[in-house]
């Protein structure tokens, strides 16, 4: 193995020499761009214009040593990019993608048609047209993405996770930019704190990543990209303002301008406020009122070309929202700081990156007494988590090959607090977790093959962990709890093309996932239910195997994958009694499943895309009370369509999806329905370059519940205007050839 991986090293390490400064510029399934205008930006802001010759290619001007690139041709988004290496591959993305490509698959950039794994897509286009008022509604759209209910501006926050190809709750893994968006105490996703205007893309892998991204990611991994400086360019953005009926009504900025030939710098801004009726019948009390939700955030990033080959980038996010859920003591809100800092060191062919951050996060949970005495306080919970990070990966790639190795840590501090309505102390819990682990993977590609492999040794360490649990003036302790428990993950992934068109995937990779400190020391109630921490859980360990065949052709693409899963010690909300849940570890889950997606470009200006899953997502041996149900959350049928149309003067978008039956409960006694949403977008452009938007969301006004306790979002008419500041990009055609 180790000789393997020397060889592979070697080999690709033997590039074009340093002193050489070109990109190739490519199409999504890997055609030649010629006649597109490459800007080429040294670390002083000067420029040189080139065009590329018929195969792609454009070289700067010799000595001229250039840091990032803006890329623009006619048909294809405005593409900048940071040089890496020479003769670096830039991929354009239509106006309207048909294929689309990722980097969470494998840490390269890579068609979904050519990927050794399944992948999906949310470009920048199908984000830009979102009708939705939140980034975990949006994602709905995203096939492999199971949390379709997710509702962040209502829901209780213990309840905003992830589920990825069936795998299970909190059996995937969220980054943005590269860092963990997951708590690191409770395992939830603060979606609000990411809104859907400042997020430029939306990656999925599906199927087991911890091979290369470690804890966590058992059914996939989630990449989310935000708007961010450009490097040397002029001053753009954009000044959005929305409001809508029942009560919507939202505010936005986002703004990236150079500072100094070297120092880019960008900046998003988002308020929102929204209310509705969230509570159903069952939930429901004389003195409820109408819910309401509000939220603010604030994101800056800057970059700075230290040398031509090192980049430094620095940002920091402040969020905050408070959600009142439709009676008096039936509250919470959550704050959210952070900050990270990353450095890129490239040479022709490799990259040395390092990345850390330090997030801090603050949350608290007030419940009353229902039903017995709704809007009385029964209990006020705060949750405080304190976490850092750091990353260090080095990866060299050529056409034929690629190394990487990646070394990564989290450091989580957490404690929560329950007090009782004369504020007395009914429990506590507290601890700290340090995650570490290494991966190496390699990569080889052929004329018709390509193989990936990889290995990531993992270790999870709980220190300092404690309960108190206090019955009328008696104090129960339990303490100390502390562990270490460890991990190999292993993947081997294969791409074959059987025919020009016709690719197949086929892929069999290991996970792990040991439990938050969440699981181990907080309890909580909703409604008349009491769940339970479990402090002798211990980690989850899966196995999956998936297969693919993916075809495409000048105007279509279909794919059809299939994925098994297994998820040994699984864990779960298990009922101990009644009203009674705890987190529990069942013997094992299996999930099969299959998705299909397709897409066709409708003449120069459409595009049309269909997705559907059908799985069973089941408790396959445990207690016999729950032996065969079906788990938590994860639906067993969902689709989705859309349709998207560029013209010069509108865009206009079409989007429907389906929920499929879930269950909110172990045993399966609380389903959860079905629903069709449907929505729809319109940017209609003025002279100027301003723009009227309109959004419908919902346009059925399907009732239909997000968790046993709320309604989703009923129907939602917006409008506002879009202005753009800075710099105005000219119109691109739909006019290039089919892929």
């Amino acid at each position: 193995m180790l000789l393997a991986l020397a060889t592979i090293v070697l080999a690709a390490s033997l590039g074009p020499c340093s002193s050489c400064h070109s990109v190739i510029v490519v199409t999504e399934s890997g055609a030649a761009v010629p006649a597109a205008q490459v800007t080429f930006f040294d670390p002083r802001g000067m420029r040189d214009v080139e065009i590329t010759d018929a195969k792609g290619a454009a070289t700067a001007h010799s000595g001229f040593m250039p840091v990032t690139v803006r890329i623009v041709a006619a048909g294809y988004e405005p593409q900048t990019a940071t040089l890496e290496r020479n003769g670096q591959t830039v991929t354009m993305e239509r106006l309207l993608p048909l294929i689309g490509s990722v980097r969470v698959a494998t840490g390269s950039q890579q068609s979904l048609h050519s990927l050794p794994v399944a992948a999906s897509l949310l470009d920048r286009t199908a984000l830009s047209f979102h009708t939705s008022p939140t980034m975990d509604a949006m994602l709905r759209a995203l096939p492999g993405f199971d949390r379709t209910r997710s509702n962040s501006a209502f829901t209780n926050y213990g309840q905003l996770r992830v589920s990825f190809s069936g795998a299970g709750n909190d059996r995937g893994l969220v980054l943005v930019n590269g860092i963990p968006a997951q708590d690191g105490f409770g395992g939830q996703v603060d979606w609000l704190a990411y809104p859907p205007g400042e997020v430029e893309r939306a990656e999925l892998l599906r199927g087991a990543g911890s091979w290369l991204y470690g804890a966590g990611a058992i059914g996939g991994v989630l990449d989310l990209k935000t708007f961010g400086p450009e490097g040397s360019a002029p001053a753009s953005g954009t000044l959005t303002l929305i409001g809508g009926a029942p009560d919507l009504l939202e505010q936005s900025l986002n703004l990236r301008a150079e500072l100094s030939a070297k120092l880019g710098a960008s900046v998003s801004a988002q308020s929102q406020r929204l209310a509705y009726y969230d509570l159903p019948p069952a939930y429901r009390s004389p003195v409820d009122e109408i819910a309401q939700s509000a939220s603010q955030v604030v994101a800056v990033r800057l970059r700075f070309a230290a040398s031509p080959q090192t980049v430094v980038e620095a940002g920091g996010r402040i969020a905050a929202d408070h959600q009142q859920e439709g009676r008096p003591n039936y509250t919470f809100a959550r704050r959210l700081t952070q900050s990270d800092l990353r450095v890129s060191h490239t040479t022709a062919n490799s990259v040395l990156d390092a990345q850390i951050y330090t997030r801090n996060a603050f949350i608290v949970n007030t419940a009353d007494q229902f039903p017995a005495k709704p809007g009385v306080l029964l209990y006020v919970q705060d949750v405080s988590t304190g976490e850092s990070g750091a990353a260090l990966g080095w990866s060299i790639e050529s056409a034929k090959s690629a190394f990487r190795i990646r070394a990564d840590a989290r450091w989580i501090r957490g404690e929560t607090n329950q007090y009782g309505n004369a504020g007395v102390l009914q429990n506590a819990g507290r601890g700290a977790q340090l995650l570490d682990g290494i991966a190496a993977g390699a990569t080889v590609r052929g004329k018709r093959i390509e193989v990936v492999v990889g290995v990531r040794t993992d270790s999870a360490t709980l220190a300092n962990a404690s309960l108190i649990n206090v019955k009328g003036s008696t104090a129960t302790h339990q303490f100390p709890l502390a562990r270490t428990d460890s991990a190999v993950s292993p993947l081997l992934a294969l791409r074959f093309d059987l025919t020009p068109r016709l690719a197949l995937r086929i892929s069999q990779g290991a996970g792990f996932r040991p439990p938050y400190l969440n699981e181990l020391v907080r309890g909580f109630v909703i409604g008349s239910v009491t769940f339970l921490p479990n402090p002798g859980l211990i980690p989850e360990r899966s196995g999956t195997t998936s297969a693919g065949l993916d075809w495409v052709s000048g105007t279509q693409r279909l794919s059809a994958d299939v994925m098994h899963t297994i998820v040994n010690n699984a864990i779960m909300f298990r009922t101990v009694g009644a009203n009674i849940q705890q987190r529990s570890n069942v013997a094992q889950t299996r999930t099969d499943g299959i998705t299909l997606t397709y897409a066709r470009s409708v003449g120069s200006c459409g595009r049309l895309s269909m997705w559907g899953t059908e799985q069973s997502a089941r408790v396959t041996a445990g207690p016999a009370a729950i032996d065969g149900k079906l788990l938590q959350y994860v639906p067993q049928t969902s689709f989705g369509f859309s349709y998207d149309v560029h013209t010069g003067r509108a865009d206009l978008g079409v989007r429907a999806t389906y929920l499929g039956q879930t269950y909110a409960d172990d045993f399966n006694t609380q389903p959860l329905g079905t629903a069709v949403l449907v929505g729809a977008h319109a940017r209609l452009h003025l002279n100027g370059g301003d723009s009227i938007v309109i959004n419908i969301d919902n346009a059925a006004n399907a009732h239909y519940l997000s968790s046993v306790d709320r309604y989703g979002t009923p129907l939602l008419v917006s409008a506002g205007l879009m202005v753009p500041v800075g710099r105005r990009e000219p119109e691109q055609p739909c006019s290039a050839p089919a892929p």
